[in-house]
């Protein structure tokens, strides 16, 4: 089988997810060509890019063999691992759907849009507990949202990530109003999305990666400092278990994101709540790793590809 990874372009190669399962895809005898995402483009109607063909193991910090013009068409599976550059997302997504009657991509494009945002979530409360949310332009309407309903807020970007732009408010903070004009842009040109602050979180949050719709591993993150939970902002992790009943509310979500188009997947999982979905490329594999738990590349591979 033709697997082709759409990665990021780096000075060299990463210890990165990437490397990992390319790696393990290699040792089960794949055939394995890792093409740069912001290179995506159309020649002669072909959906095309820059990439080099993966003849040996991946190695942490060497260089990126030189890379040829290859068409996607060629590979019975397409791996998004990176979005890349921002201001060309909407090109890429619409070469990509160009794929999706003749190529298997691994994470869906509507699962790349949608997942990755946060007003998707809110549609599926029969499937998961989500937290009510609001979205706005308007600062002002956000701020009378928190003075009528009272409690504790979280204010972030609808697609942000890593834990960048999230900000805990109440009606008592005197800050409430400048955070909020700043996240809606100084012509109201941009969406802030509130959410009811979730108590659950206090006890930590899970990480949990999915592959083909199972729960494959995950690790615990607590905040350290301030309210947020994301790695990147410091938080403090550990390895942990899932209880019965959170393995089976995370097969069932499994279930949920495959039919999504979405076969890996970090979830974020304050037991009931869910936090947000990581569609991307979904850190912990080498975070588990890091805090003496399995090398989990072996199981993603397993469960995605069935073998």
């Amino acid at each position: 089988m033709q697997v082709c990874l759409l990665i990021a372009v780096s000075e060299a190669i990463e210890e990165s997810n990437y490397l990992r399962l390319g790696n393990e895809l290699l040792r089960r005898g794949f055939n394995v060509t890792c093409c740069f995402m912001d290179s995506l483009g159309m020649t002669g109607s072909q959906i095309t890019t820059n990439g080099f063909a993966v003849d040996r193991t991946l190695i942490d910090g060497q260089p990126f063999p030189e890379s040829k013009l290859v068409s996607l068409a060629e590979f019975d599976a397409v791996w998004t691992l990176t979005l890349g550059m921002r201001h060309s997302f909407l090109d890429k997504m619409q070469l990509l759907k160009c794929l999706e009657q003749d190529c298997r991509l691994i994470n869906s494009v509507d699962a790349l849009i949608h997942l990755k945002s946060k007003y998707f979530l809110a549609n599926w409360q029969d499937v998961f507990q989500y937290p009510k949310t609001y979205s706005s332009t308007d600062p002002l309407h956000l701020e009378n949202v928190i003075r009528d309903e009272g409690g504790q807020w979280i204010a972030k970007p609808p697609a942000g990530s890593l834990g960048r732009d999230i900000f805990l408010l109440s009606a008592e903070d005197p800050n409430l109003r400048v955070i909020l004009e700043t996240m809606t842009g100084p012509e109201s040109d941009q969406y802030c999305l509130l959410q009811p602050y979730v108590e659950e979180i206090v006890q930590g949050e899970k990480r949990v990666l999915l592959a083909g719709g199972k729960p494959v591993g995950q690790y615990l993150r607590h905040a350290s400092g301030d309210h947020r939970t994301n790695v990147s902002s410091g938080a403090k992790t550990e390895l942990c278990e899932l209880t019965p009943e959170e393995h089976r509310y995370c097969e069932q979500i499994g279930d949920f994101l495959v039919e999504q188009g979405a076969e890996f997947v970090g979830l974020d999982l304050a037991f009931p709540w869910v936090i947000e979905f990581n569609v991307v490329n979904p850190g912990g594999i080498h975070t588990i790793l890091d805090l003496g738990g399995d090398d989990l590349s072996e199981k993603i591979i397993s469960w995605i590809f069935q073998i």
